[in-house]
């Protein structure tokens, strides 16, 4: 098992040998070419992955056939469709590789045996509270500055794995909006 998903899982709780080894018989190793999608809209998010390399975007399409970003993910992310995978009901968004993407994928069943063995489990719930904070934040009705100081504070390195037009939609900005606040910021 990668050393980075169990840094994140002791960040969630305390998990005993046998539970790290009861998660490991459970975690998949995958692989998506980029382009790939992960979830297609309408189907049910039914597993979270943790992302060892690439990048994933969630997203959905406008009246006019633009892509909208919803979420970015990068290396030692949790990637997830979070109202999907809570309510069990279609996805309004799809989630694609941006790159060749590595990850370990856990499903909603496993989740269930691994609780069923060993109630250390139910701190995972602490991996879906954090899968909507960002989404939360840039909904909220903060400035661009803010959303973009929160990106370079957050998850800096998003910001060297994606395009402009990519970051710009995440943050709800136009990209023209978010070279003026790059400039600004820089001069600051």
């Amino acid at each position: 098992m990668n050393e980075s998903i169990l840094k994140l899982l002791q960040k969630t709780g305390q998990f005993s040998e046998k539970d790290l080894f009861l998660l490991q018989q459970e975690l998949q190793f995958k692989r998506l070419k980029k382009n790939e999608l992960l979830l297609k809209k309408g189907e049910i998010c039914s597993s979270l992955c943790f992302l060892v390399s690439g990048s994933f975007y969630q997203y959905s399409i406008d009246s006019d056939l633009n892509k909208i970003i919803i979420d970015l993910f990068i290396a030692n992310d949790w990637v997830i469709n979070h109202k999907s995978f809570i309510s069990r009901k279609p996805s309004e968004y799809a989630i694609q590789a941006f790159e060749e993407c590595t990850f370990y994928e856990i499903s909603i069943d496993a989740i269930h045996r691994l609780i069923a063995q060993s109630k250390s489990f139910l701190q995972m719930g602490k991996i879906l509270d954090t899968s909507t904070s960002r989404i939360n934040f840039f909904d909220k009705n903060y400035t661009p500055d803010e959303k973009f100081l929160y990106l370079l504070k957050n998850k800096p390195n998003i910001l060297q794995k994606f395009p402009q037009t990519i970051i710009a939609s995440y943050l709800k900005i136009t990209p023209e909006t978010l070279s003026r606040v790059r400039k600004r910021l820089a001069s600051n």
